[in-house]
């Protein structure tokens, strides 16, 4: 095994047992880029599942918010995965792609009426991608 694959294991081993704070950056990281690659997987999902995407089907198909959603979690799993502390921009532009993610699919869920039961569960990873957006600080992780 190569040594940066060792130092991942160490990351992750860090981040389960000494770093519960990024936990859910890796977590919130990792939706998003399975919901990129759902959305690339499934390239007529906007019109089968009806309604609740609409207003985001007016804007991009699905393969673009596949694209945008893998790159951005690509981006914050690397950002928590890396052997050593990223600069700040890194961190925080990692964050706030993740955030601005979960925020899409929560506000599109709102827009739709009655709201779809998904609505509370993007919400409340969107606060709390924002909270952690809110946290981030050039001293630390």
């Amino acid at each position: 095994m190569s040594l940066s694959g060792i130092g991942t294991v160490r990351r992750i081993r860090e981040l389960l047992f000494n770093a519960p704070w990024s936990n859910f950056d890796l977590m919130a990281s990792a939706i998003t880029f399975w919901i990129g690659a759902y959305l690339l997987a499934t390239p007529t999902m906007f019109v089968q599942i009806g309604g609740v995407y609409a207003s985001m089907a007016t804007v991009a198909p699905e393969w673009v918010w596949g694209g945008l959603f893998i790159g951005l979690g690509s981006v914050g799993v690397m950002t928590v995965l890396w052997c050593q502390c990223p600069r700040f921009v890194w961190r925080l532009l990692a964050r706030m792609g993740v955030a601005f993610c979960l925020l899409t699919f929560a506000l599109n869920n709102l827009s739709y009426a009655p709201p779809p039961l998904s609505t509370v569960t993007y919400g409340f990873l969107s606060l709390w991608a924002l909270w952690g957006v809110l946290r981030t600080k050039a001293s630390g992780r």
